[in-house]
């Protein structure tokens, strides 16, 4: 990625690195992608409505971001990513606090639509944040802030449920705004630059989209990403259904479906970086691994079946991302967060649209399976989508 002469928002005692900085704050940022799927029958039933409206609290939160996914990187490309990703925790925060006091699904709604402009700008401004670092500038520095920050996903599935007889509905709130406020306090200590306004080349919205390398890629992390939180959203619903799981059993298997992208995202990350010649066939195995393991969840009634597939989905789900991010910061050197923002629009739009429908899966015979096996379908068909030879040189 061609680096852009920075200047520092700070003197240099005290302050928390870039890497760490921009790796917290999406692990907190994340944390908002599944912590109303984890109980969705409980919110569903605090607001007297279905699950499929339950749904539209994930789907909502990412419309937002799909709107603010190219102006969102337009300002961290103007502005610098600390800046964003600290406006965008606060916006968590605030949406949180405001969701444990108003009453009733419209006001939550609203709420969480707001909450995912955060989301989105934050989680862009905290890939560019860590490229800051040396260590941020390659698809292995990606891959660890990727994997960090998919795990906030993962744990909010395992700890949102472990505390719903404690805190009830109000679980997925509270977690969330403890979350985004430690990860704000670290952000306000943190060290951050500010681009040159010589440094930034607004690109027209259409090339970003016609791209066809920004295209493939979108592809791609829509079939592990945006899968994998359709996934999430769902899958402790999915256990509690067919395998009398309570919630807190269901919510330690399912949240191995994201947390354990903690490892899939570097280790994917790394390999790219040592192994190159690899990386078409790394990604092409991770995307069969992830659609076998994701219809295995929507077929198997054994628990130990459905914990290994939880866990081989995680780790699978990983393994593009940190060549994926890379890549398409380097296709628009001089706009990476407007470039990582347009292949972002790919994988949103998927979770706008599917998350509510495999929720609707639930009110057919089958209790979510077909949901789960079209996610495994659509999964293993994009591999049609993977590129040969673009990724050399993002490693």
């Amino acid at each position: 990625m061609a680096e852009a002469a920075l200047h520092d928002e700070q003197p240099a005692g005290g302050r928390v690195g870039a890497f760490v900085g921009g790796s917290v704050a999406g692990f907190a940022l994340s944390w908002n992608l599944t912590n109303t799927g984890a109980i969705a029958p409980v919110l569903a039933r605090h607001y007297d409505v279905g699950l499929v409206t339950v749904g539209l609290l994930t789907s909502i939160a990412f419309l937002a971001e799909f709107a603010i996914m190219i102006p969102g990187g337009r300002a961290i490309d103007r502005w610098g990513a600390r800046r964003v990703a600290i406006v965008a925790l606060m916006l968590c925060l605030l949406s949180n606090a405001l969701l444990l006091v108003l009453p009733g699904i419209y006001a939550a709604l609203f709420l969480r639509w707001l909450l995912g402009f955060g989301v989105g700008a934050g989680f862009v401004a905290g890939s560019i944040w860590i490229t800051e670092d040396p260590r941020g500038r390659s698809a292995l520095g990606q891959g660890l802030f990727g994997g960090v920050s998919l795990a906030g996903a993962g744990i909010a599935l395992a700890v949102v449920p472990a505390l719903k007889s404690t805190l009830r509905w109000q679980s997925s709130y509270w977690t969330g705004l403890v979350v985004a406020a430690a990860a704000l306090a670290l952000a306000l200590a943190g060290a951050g630059a500010v681009r040159q306004a010589g440094d930034h080349e607004t690109t027209p919205l259409r090339h970003l989209i016609r791209n066809p390398l920004i295209a493939r890629l979108g592809a791609i992390h829509s079939a592990s990403f945006a899968f994998s939180v359709i996934a999430g959203n769902w899958v402790v619903t999915l256990l509690t259904r067919h395998l009398g799981l309570g919630y807190r059993s269901a919510g330690l298997v399912g949240g191995l479906t994201l947390v354990l992208g903690i490892v899939g995202r570097p280790v994917g990350g790394w390999t790219v970086r040592r192994f190159p010649d690899w990386t078409y066939a790394v990604i092409v195995s991770s995307l069969v691994l992830g659609g076998l393991a994701t219809l295995a969840l929507a077929l198997s009634s054994s628990l130990a079946v459905d914990t290994l597939a939880a866990a081989v989905l995680g780790l699978a789900s990983g393994v593009p991302f940190g060549a994926c991010v890379n890549a398409a910061a380097r296709t628009f050197p001089r706009a990476p967060g407007e470039a990582v923002g347009a292949m972002n629009l790919y994988a949103v739009t998927a979770i706008i649209v599917g998350t509510p429908l495999v929720g609707a899966t639930f009110s057919l015979p089958s209790a979510g399976r077909i949901g789960f096996a079209t996610l495994a379908v659509l999964t293993v068909a994009a591999v049609a989508s993977v590129p040969r030879t673009s990724f050399r040189g993002s490693s």
